[in-house]
């Protein structure tokens, strides 16, 4: 008898251990995500090009960073990303809890090329977020976006006018020429914040947790804001 409770103890916490494997392999490309975010970051904030990105991510109420962001496109154009969002806590101006989002838009017109961004998105006032958290957005339709200034000779120092929703700061490599992104939705990634926080969420209550990091990765994630 009691060999037959040892064995069945044995299974029970062979299996526990398989679904605990099994819970850490579902969120691999949610912490994946949070790291590239954060190597993404530290980058721009090492790049003297990116120096007026400071001010924006000082005075901004939320931020979303996408590594990756591809488009492609013969004559029709697609993009698609995901990127991860928080908020910062109006209190004590740390931030909370990581969301995921996906980015995607298309076109029409004459275009050839392929292009990969890591994109940084400063959200500059409350109704442009709570836009973004309670049902997704279009830019530039939904909220007014602007791609920020970029160059070596301007500083943070510099004289600067948060008239838009949101500003857009972008390191590309690729065909195309520039960098756009009105026309763009920016949706919840329902089934990575469902994974990662173990249970389905709203991003509305998971941007808001200004508690313990979640992981070590999230807490990284926000050292790296706070730089700024």
């Amino acid at each position: 008898m009691l060999g037959r409770i040892g064995r069945l103890a044995g299974l029970v916490l062979m299996l526990a251990g398989v679904l605990a494997a099994s819970a850490r392999a579902d969120t691999t490309g949610q912490e994946r995500m949070i790291e590239r975010a954060r190597l993404v970051l530290d980058t721009l904030l090492d790049d003297p090009n990116y120096a007026q990105m400071r001010v924006y991510v000082q005075n901004a109420y939320a931020v979303m960073v996408v590594p990756d962001l591809l488009k492609g496109s013969f004559f029709i154009g697609a993009e698609h990303g995901v990127g991860v969002m928080l908020i910062r806590n109006p209190q004590t101006g740390g931030w909370g809890q990581p969301a995921f989002y996906d980015l995607y838009g298309g076109s029409l017109g004459l275009q050839f090329g392929g292009q990969s961004s890591d994109v940084v998105f400063t959200i500059m006032n409350q109704a442009a977020v709570d836009k973004v958290v309670n049902s997704g957005i279009k830019l530039g339709a939904d909220a007014a976006v602007a791609v920020g200034r970029l160059g070596a000779g301007i500083g943070a120092a510099t004289t600067v006018r948060f008239g838009e929703d949101i500003y857009v700061f972008a390191k590309s490599k690729g065909l195309f020429g520039g960098f756009s992104i009105d026309g763009t939705y920016i949706r919840a990634k329902d089934n990575w914040n469902t994974s990662f926080y173990g249970q389905p969420v709203r991003s509305h209550d998971v941007l808001r947790d200004f508690g313990q990091p979640r992981s070590q990765d999230v807490a990284d994630l926000r050292e790296a804001l706070s730089r700024f």
